[in-house]
């Protein structure tokens, strides 16, 4: 489904990014798996056909080199972000105003400078595609959740906006919204944080539990293929029914 395609990956040494480097590479892409964390350099090195490079999102310098340094680019999964406060939920008046500043730095900007960056090497190629993970937190509202939420709204926002520009230059934009996923971000920080979160995560889904980072990775392949040729500015749930209720 993404054979001959040359596509980045951003957070890709675990969770929701690692699944789409494996399941990407066994759709016949070319990958270039972008993280801050080094274990990028690993699965990098398990599958074929796949570069690494350590860096942060909101560097736009680096983020120009990695993208000069491939061959070319057909695609991009900006999948990057944070949920703040090591998973921990907090009311707005407790929430400290420099882990709302870092929230939206990485969630926000990081997408901002990738988008940026990436979208000239595709126009000039002739078309592609981008995936950006947003959450169904970027519809809804959550308590103790209002920094992560509103920096998915604004994942939304961007997606629809960037997609109306790229359009006439071939490049469709779209986003995945996952619902709870079986991440480290959630079964080792938000499930520890707050005690009874994790029987309440697969309670709100209707299809009784929370999705495999594999789920999610899939509805990106798809997005990022000639299959979904005719969507762009389409933000797409992979929640498990929780946003219809």
């Amino acid at each position: 489904m993404l054979e001959n395609r040359h596509i980045m990956i951003t957070g890709a040494a675990s969770g929701i990014g690692k699944a789409a480097a494996s399941i990407f590479a066994a759709y016949g892409a070319t990958l270039m798996l972008v993280d801050r964390d080094d274990r990028v350099r690993d699965v990098a090195d398990s599958l074929p056909d796949a570069h690494s490079a350590i860096a942060d999102i909101t560097d736009s310098a680096a983020i120009a080199a990695i993208i000069a340094s491939f061959p070319k680019i057909d695609g991009a999964f900006n999948n990057a972000g944070i949920e703040g406060l090591g998973g921990a939920m907090l009311p707005i008046t407790e929430y400290p105003d420099e882990e709302y500043e870092r929230v939206m730095a990485v969630n926000v900007r990081g997408l901002w400078t990738c988008l940026k960056a990436q979208l000239p090497g595709l126009q000039a190629n002739g078309g592609g595609a981008i995936v950006n993970t947003a959450s169904v937190m970027g519809w809804l509202g959550a308590a103790g959740m209002a920094a992560y939420a509103a920096s998915k709204h604004a994942v939304i926002g961007l997606t629809r906006s960037v997609s109306l520009e790229a359009a006439p230059h071939g490049v469709r934009v779209n986003a995945v919204l996952p619902g709870a996923v079986e991440t480290p971000m959630l079964t080792e920080r938000g499930f520890k944080a707050n005690p009874g979160f994790a029987d309440f995560a697969a309670s709100v889904h209707p299809l009784g539990r929370i999705a495999r980072a594999e789920e999610v990775a899939e509805a990106a392949a798809w997005l990022l293929s000639a299959k979904s040729s005719f969507v762009t500015g389409h933000t797409l749930a992979v929640d498990g029914g929780m946003s219809a209720q």
